[in-house]
């Protein structure tokens, strides 16, 4: 196969992996406390041996993705249970299947046991990692500060909200509703983030461009049929000259 081929091939590749995250940042464009992903691209140089012209042939290679860390907007809400993170830490949730997660969607509610849980269900985490259970009756009069303690009407205070700093973020995997966990059979490694301010009464709107990600969407598919064309080219290319090679002198 032609290096031309491989070349169209490489991108095509990398071009259906940009793809797909386009499109699901796009898809997460309203969704709170969501981060964009960006994907990481290479060139790779091969030598030709041989070569008379240029020093080699660039390839393109997937280098995997990583999480856009940008703040996104805060939208007022006035409900208490309602919160929002401004800084780089991260709320830490338990999963339905015992996993530990971590997010930056602050809509919470109670639940008929007290536990404070995520719209999806997964129970929220304390500043030790335990699951916070509240008496139902402070859903409307408690307060909570800047660093996540949680008052009832007394001022007496009843939990901590976990707020945790991801230092090894980037190798954190996506399961769904915005969460974030550790690869299979790995501990995550979080501190306690005291640089991060809890905010009541507000939410973090996803930090996705709409209009920069459709303008990316329309770049891809551009560049898409670009690589197309050329490996069509290439096919005509070879068809024209085995036509001529085989015709009678």
């Amino acid at each position: 196969m032609d290096n031309t081929v491989y070349v169209a091939l490489s991108q095509l590749t990398a071009l259906e992996r940009q793809l797909d995250v386009t499109a699901n940042n796009l898809a997460n464009a309203n969704s709170n406390g969501f981060k964009a992903e960006r994907v990481l691209f290479e060139s790779y140089l091969y030598a030709d041996g041989g070569a008379e012209v240029g020093d080699g042939t660039n390839f393109v290679l997937d280098r995997g993705s990583y999480v856009d860390e940008t703040q996104g907007a805060l939208a007022h809400t006035g409900n208490p249970l309602d919160l929002a993170l401004t800084g780089n830490g991260w709320f830490s949730y338990e999963t339905e299947d015992g996993r530990r997660a971590f997010g930056r969607d602050g809509r919470f509610v109670l639940n008929d046991q007290g536990d404070l849980v995520t719209l999806s269900g997964a129970h929220v985490l304390d500043a030790g990692g335990a699951p916070i259970n509240l008496p139902p009756d402070v859903a409307s009069a408690m307060t909570i500060t800047q660093e996540g303690f949680i008052s009832g009407q007394d001022g007496g205070q009843l939990a901590q909200i976990g707020v945790f700093e991801l230092r090894d973020l980037q190798r954190y995997e996506r399961i769904g509703n915005g969460l974030l966990a550790p690869p299979p059979g790995e501990q995550a490694d979080a501190i306690p983030d005291d640089q991060t301010n809890i905010l009541q009464g507000s939410v973090e709107m996803s930090n996705v461009n709409a209009v920069a990600e459709v303008t990316r969407l329309m770049q891809i598919q551009q560049a898409y049929q670009r690589a197309v064309n050329m490996m069509n080219t290439e096919d005509d290319l070879k068809k024209d000259l085995l036509s001529r090679v085989g015709k009678p002198v």
